[in-house]
Parts: structure tokens; sequence; C-alpha cells
């Protein structure tokens, strides 16, 4: 299961979905199932787990498709059948890397509470070329752990 990257911008700006003709095309995911209207965001349910593929290169403000596909979709999370929810997205929140300090501040502002409130338990990104792992001690205390 894959979700988009900036590699597989084809035109920049990002005007809209239609932008990633070439992904749309190779990776073709189970997002109608999920009740999303684009590719390039979906979940699915595996061994226990909701995972929950976000679309960094979509819109994501609070009026977009992609925010209330996801408000839906996290309100349809059954705990009991599967008791861990996961998150993947390519462009993280949260780095120590200079080079893309806030590169998704505009997302992270967006659906960060969302996912807080949904107790999402793992989030993975990619995007940054360098090993991070992050605990959360508490929603206003972030422990960021770097391995080079």
């Amino acid at each position: 299961m894959v979700t988009e990257g900036n590699h597989q911008i084809e035109r920049l700006p990002v005007d809209s979905p239609a932008d990633f003709i070439a992904f749309n095309a190779r990776w073709a995911m189970p997002y109608k199932e999920s009740g999303s209207t684009s590719n390039l965001y979906y979940s699915f349910e595996v061994a226990g787990t909701h995972i929950i593929m976000l679309g960094s290169y979509a819109e994501y403000h609070s009026e977009s498709e992609q925010y209330s596909w996801l408000v839906a979709d996290l309100a349809k999370i059954d705990r009991k059948r599967t008791p861990w929810v996961v998150v993947v997205l390519h462009a993280p929140w949260y780095n120590t890397n200079t080079a893309h300090q806030g590169d998704e501040e505009g997302m992270r502002v967006a659906m960060e509470e969302l996912l807080y409130k949904a107790r999402v338990d793992l989030v993975y990104s990619g995007h940054v070329h360098a090993y991070e792992r992050l605990g959360y001690t508490t929603m206003s205390q972030t422990l960021v752990v770097r391995c080079m």
C-alpha cells in the first residue's frame, strides 16, 4: 500500500489530484472501499489494525474532501475489532532536519487534533532522509530522538 510523495508531483504548483496522473495509473489503491474520493488518501484494515494513508500533497484544510473523509473515517473505527490505529503520510509534521522544518505545518495544524482525539497509536512518515523517532509524553511535550 502506498501514498504519494513529492517525487510523484508532475506539475508545480500542485493544482489538483489530477497532477498525479502517473501515480494514480500505476498505484491503484482501494480508496473507494474506504469512502474516499481520491487515490491519494484512503484506509484499510489488516491484522487488527486500521491503517490510514493521508495525502501530504492533497488538499487538507478543514473544507477539503480529504479532511471531511478523515473525520468520517475516524468516526467509523471500531476499536474492539481494530484496536490499533496507524497513520501513514509522506512529509512528517515534526522533525529536527533544518532543511525540512515546517514543511507540513499547515497539514499538522489542520489535522493533528483529529488524530489526538481519535487516539491514533502510531504515525509513520518519510520525506526526510534521516532516521528520527518521536515519543509523546503529553500532548504539550514532545521528545525527539534523532539517530544518524
